[in-house]
């Protein structure tokens, strides 16, 4: 068994927001969700295989999967100790009865404001859900560089507010690659760290993942990692640069979007008052 410091599984592919420089390229016309079987099919495969710290429910928006709550409990099911952090935007909280998520062991909730002159909606959100329950611990995180924080926790759920400012681009316009050195690109990478559970592969990182699937192309003969697979060469380079990296641009090369802009963030859909 493998141990890794956190994980990302992919539910949704489609988003209620088109953020530029997204690195689910949900900024593209995407759509869909994955099957439910087929996600608990990947659970119970790679639950043999790899012990995360961390397992994030990520899109897309994974609000947007109808059996959210079921798919949190079978990961609960399958990695009792790991925490679950669920990454959202926060429109569509509201999507499911509020008190579902004090029945998760070990979750979090990770809302992400990306327009600021939506802020005030996004805390109504998460207002709701923490009005059924009292003593709460609330404490600030980020300083003048990082992504600011603001978090409540109690002995059933936490709950981050994120306020996210500036994204690089993961790649050229017409999704083609900066062909930088990879140890550069690295160094300046949203997540350096973070394998992606992607229909049923491992890879290194969201942008790869949704790269390949989307172009159907691939970058440095890089692929995605089967459960079948001997994973260990896969585990030994989490949080190490290789080739693949070198798709997304470094220091000199990048594009930064500030996302709370908001030309640069906008709803698909009318989901509020």
């Amino acid at each position: 068994m493998y141990i890794v410091p956190r994980l990302d599984l992919m539910i949704a592919y489609s988003c209620n927001l088109s953020c530029v420089g997204c690195i689910s390229l949900s900024d593209l016309p995407r759509s869909g969700i994955a099957p439910t079987n087929d996600i608990f099919s990947w659970i119970d495969n790679w639950s043999k295989i790899i012990n995360p710290k961390i397992l994030s429910v990520f899109g897309g928006e994974p609000c947007i999967h109808p059996d959210l709550i079921k798919i949190c409990k079978e990961i609960q099911s399958k990695w009792p100790l790991s925490t679950i952090r669920l990454i959202t935007n926060g429109y569509l909280l509201d999507n499911f009865d509020v008190n579902d998520w004090y029945t998760i062991n070990n979750l979090e909730i990770q809302v992400s404001v990306h327009r600021k002159d939506h802020e005030k909606i996004i805390n109504q959100k998460i207002k709701n859900i923490l009005a059924c329950e009292k003593k709460w611990k609330v404490s600030l995180h980020g300083g003048k560089n990082e992504h600011k924080q603001i978090s409540w926790t109690n002995n059933k759920l936490t709950i981050y507010k994120s306020i996210f400012k500036d994204f690089v681009v993961p790649y050229k316009d017409n999704i083609v690659p900066w062909n930088s050195r990879p140890e550069d690109a690295h160094k300046i990478c949203g997540s350096p760290s973070t394998p992606i559970l992607y229909k049923g592969k491992l890879y290194k990182c969201p942008p790869v993942a949704n790269i390949i699937d989307i172009t159907n192309k691939t970058f440095c003969n890089y692929n995605g990692v089967e459960y079948t697979d001997d994973v260990n060469q896969f585990i030994n380079r989490i949080g190490k640069p290789e080739p693949v990296c070198g798709f997304c641009p470094d220091h000199t090369q990048a594009v930064i979007i500030d996302h709370s802009n908001i030309k640069n963030v906008k709803t698909k859909q009318k989901i509020f008052n």
